[in-house]
């Protein structure tokens, strides 16, 4: 196994596309699935909630619920995908699978393995947000251009969920231990940040938390055809800051446990 850290765009490529080789071949099976979850909580909720609902307010603005949640889902497709890969799909190619030392033999550096797990878990991402979105614009809640110039936003929240999961495949010990995150912190932040009701109406205290947690910028900032957030910039660079922390972190805990 290889110490030094160099970086080439030849080998972080090798990476990706060692794992986009094997994804090819369980696509239907390991795609369709979590694609459809974003879709079936848009059509459940949209048409179920929206006879009931009919309207909301949305930053001071009165817009239609299927056209309020139609973002949420794009951020609930990403922050699921990309979190899961990174956390159950690097964790078992860590500890069960050997893949991680397996490509350490190759020609291929510590930094290289770890950004094209990482881009890999983000485009995984990246891919259901931009199906979800496509399936929206096909139904009319969100517009193509829309759509397009929300790509470096889904882009951006891809690469912070895998590092989130990155991070969490480096920390847990056993795969069972990583349902503990899913449930104290993913699970929340999909209900509570605004991805099926304005987070204004929660209790003034829980609403400041839920603004914090990384998920309500990616909402947000989804949403800005809508009303463009008070605070954007300070979003997108709070969205940048926690990927970058994040990744140090999951370098942090996953290095030690290959250069002993």
């Amino acid at each position: 196994m290889k110490f030094k850290s160099s970086i080439t765009l030849w080998g972080i490529y090798s990476v990706w596309h060692r794992h986009a080789k094997v994804y090819q071949k369980t696509w239907l099976v390991n795609c369709l699935p979590p694609m459809l979850e974003p879709i079936v909580y848009l059509l459940a909720f949209g048409y179920g909630l929206t006879p009931l609902l009919g309207e909301i307010t949305y930053a001071g603005k009165t817009v239609d619920y299927m056209t309020f949640i139609a973002p949420g889902m794009i951020a609930i497709g990403v922050i699921f995908q990309s979190y899961s890969e990174g956390a159950f799909g690097s964790f078992v190619r860590l500890n069960f699978q050997k893949t991680w030392q397996a490509l350490l033999t190759a020609p291929l550096t510590f930094a290289e393995v770890f950004c094209g797990d990482w881009l890999w878990a983000a485009t995984r991402g990246a891919i259901t947000g931009v199906v979800t979105g496509i399936v929206e614009v096909l139904l009319g809640f969100f517009s193509g251009w829309n759509l397009l110039l929300s790509l470096p936003l889904i882009c951006l929240g891809s690469l912070l969920f895998a590092a989130m999961g990155l991070l969490t495949a480096g920390v847990m010990r056993t795969i069972d231990h990583i349902n503990v995150p899913i449930y104290l912190l993913i699970v929340p932040m999909y209900t509570i940040c605004g991805t099926f009701f304005p987070r204004e109406t929660l209790p003034p205290l829980l609403s400041k938390v839920a603004s914090f947690l990384p998920l309500s910028p990616l909402v947000d900032l989804l949403r800005w055809e809508l009303a463009i957030p008070q605070y954007w910039l300070i979003q997108l660079l709070w969205m940048v800051l926690l990927t970058g922390v994040f990744t140090w972190m999951a370098w942090r805990q996953i290095y030690p446990q290959l250069f002993r």
